[in-house]
């Protein structure tokens, strides 16, 4: 009997891609069979727990609290099973993980610290890169996890886990744009703007964005390095567009801020992929689910 039921599952999906039809897909059921064990749900707690639109399902308030909840409980689940696998005797294991620029500096070490307390033998190997050589690299089996925005799905990669950010303005907290709610996509080009080439898989994103308008954008700077990106920000060079997992650090430690762009919503999609999801060791699956649990957490409390 499974620690964690089907309905929370089935929730947690339907929470995560926002879509009853993807969720189905995820968990091999029919789109009617979820849409009933969401309802079901939804009767048992006596609230709603999504919002039903055109354009798929929106989180209620009690739906965020409910699915943070489970998403808790996933993560302890897997630490539940880690302990047992300990228990028969598999106590360590290499991870060979890419991952891009913006989690390196603390979302890996922070995700590797707390595996650590289940398989203290475990060992790591990072490596940081663009997409395209991410995917290379996993599909040449040279890491185990690839840790990425937009993954091909063309290259023979399986989805372990796939979390929606949202696309925003980065600002310094005392830029004129950090008053407002949401930034217009018109206000862009009143500033100069420090954005990332078409390397990163939001500079085509950006550039399309721009290139709808009849002003010329003010490019200051663009470069293939996140990193330099957000320092040139926060030393007043100009403002840019990024995700929000991109700047989460810098907008808790209060030195960035972040605006969603107003209108039409956009997103990018930050993958969790393997070559051979049962070819890997316990430690390397376990660390999946907590990258997994723990970017879910970030998307739904924003930065």
């Amino acid at each position: 009997m499974p620690l964690i039921t089907q309905a929370a599952r089935v929730l947690e999906m339907v929470a995560r891609y926002g879509s009853i039809r993807r969720a189905a897909e995820r968990v091999n059921s029919a789109p009617s069979a979820v849409n009933r064990q969401i309802l079901n749900l939804e009767a048992e707690l006596g609230t709603p727990l999504f919002e039903r639109l055109p354009r798929g399902m929106r989180m209620t308030e009690a739906g965020k609290v409910v699915v943070e909840r489970i998403r808790v409980w996933q993560l302890e689940n897997q630490r539940v099973l880690a302990s047992v696998g300990n228990l028969k005797g598999h106590p360590g294991g290499h991870i060979r993980v890419g991952l891009m620029e913006c989690l390196a500096a603390e979302f890996l070490p922070q995700a590797f610290s707390g595996l650590r307390l289940e398989h203290p033998g475990a060992s790591l190997h990072a490596t940081v890169g663009g997409t395209a050589e991410i995917a290379r690299q996993l599909t040449a089996d040279e890491i185990d996890l690839a840790i990425t925005f937009n993954a091909p799905r063309d290259a023979g990669l399986k989805i372990v886990h796939e979390t929606r950010f949202e696309m925003g303005v980065v600002m310094r907290p005392d830029h004129p744009l950090a008053d407002q709610a949401e930034v217009h996509v018109n206000d862009l080009f009143d500033h100069p703007l420090i954005i990332a080439d078409n390397s990163l898989t939001i500079g085509p994103v950006v550039d399309d964005m721009l290139e709808r308008s009849r002003r010329p954008p003010i490019r200051t700077v663009t470069t293939n390095s996140v990193t330099m990106l957000k320092t040139m920000v926060a030393q007043g060079m100009g403002i840019s567009i990024l995700t929000s997992i991109d700047v989460f650090s810098e907008v808790r430690a209060g030195s960035l801020g972040f605006r969603p762009l107003a209108g039409a919503r956009m997103v990018e999609l930050l993958s969790v992929a393997a070559r051979d999801v049962k070819a890997l060791n316990p430690a390397t699956r376990d660390l999946a689910h907590i990258i997994g649990a723990t970017l879910e957490s970030l998307s739904l409390t924003g930065p």
